[in-house]
């Protein structure tokens, strides 16, 4: 994995062209999650769930409503029908199987969408299929096909590994990569699944400062490992969430949403 160009401004410090984004509309019913609301004010793209592992349509609707108030930019949530789950089991599909999934969870997005004059600009797998990419080529391959085929121009959002890379530019479609300040990582830099969630306020705001300052992330074997990103991934679940994000955007004042990322850091805005 390469190191990550930050582009610089002229003035004093660095200009940092990286996204933050995170998961919202994860109610459903009279299931709700309110810390979502308060994770808001600091992300530049909100993940929204889609219907099947989380959000029924009035929850999908609201959670659209609120992204666009804050001028946030959106992206499907998506995940495996697995509402008694949570998404969180995972399934072996077929490449139709996949395309409709993904296809379905993407249109009903879109369409609520369309009542504020918004549209769905990337999309995001949550659960075991964010997992299964960096474990099964063929997973992320029929997921990338599905994307392509409705709208070439989405990006995937992803965990850090080559089976993201490989199957974007073998559907050619874009890819950004994401670190999640939740997370323990293996020496080349994925994700170390095992490990669980961190729920460690130091050890987040260590992870994005490593980040800022070195594009690397801190690795399980006590170093540090050079990661390509364009987005980090705000955790909605734990009881430091909102301190980690007030942090984050501390450290990163103005936040570019995933889309805005390619430009940014393509050199041709300064």
């Amino acid at each position: 994995m390469s190191i990550q160009n930050i582009k610089k401004d002229t003035g004093n410090g660095k200009k940092l062209n990286i996204d933050l984004n995170s998961d919202f509309g994860q109610s459903f019913g009279v299931y709700k999650s309110e810390i979502e609301l308060e994770l808001l004010p600091y992300i530049s793209s909100a993940n929204i769930a889609c219907g099947l592992h989380a959000g029924d349509p009035l929850t999908i609707m609201n959670a659209i409503k609120s992204a666009a108030c804050r001028n946030v930019s959106i992206g499907a949530h998506i995940g495996y029908p697995d509402i008694q789950g949570f998404g969180y089991r995972s399934m072996s599909l077929g490449e139709e199987e996949m395309k409709s999934i993904v296809i379905y969870q993407i249109g009903a997005l879109n369409s609520l969408a369309k009542l504020y004059n918004y549209q769905v600009e990337y999309v995001r797998p949550h659960g075991a299929l964010y997992k299964q990419i960096s474990e099964n080529y063929e997973t992320v391959l029929y997921l990338v096909k599905a994307i392509a085929a409705y709208d070439p121009w989405l990006v995937l959002v992803g965990p850090p590994c080559d089976n993201l890379i490989k199957a974007g530019e073998e559907a050619n479609i874009r890819v950004a990569q994401e670190v999640q300040l939740d997370k323990k990582y293996n020496i080349d830099g994925s994700i170390d699944f095992e490990a669980g969630d961190i729920v460690d306020f130091d050890y987040s705001v260590n992870l994005l400062e490593t980040l800022i300052k070195d594009s690397a992330v801190l690795n399980n074997q006590g170093g540090k490992t050079k990661v390509d990103f364009n987005s980090i991934h705000l955790n909605m679940k734990s009881t430091v969430s909102v301190e980690i994000a007030r942090k984050a955007r501390e450290l990163i004042s103005s936040p570019v949403p995933v889309t805005g990322t390619f430009v940014a850091n393509s050199g041709w805005l300064e």
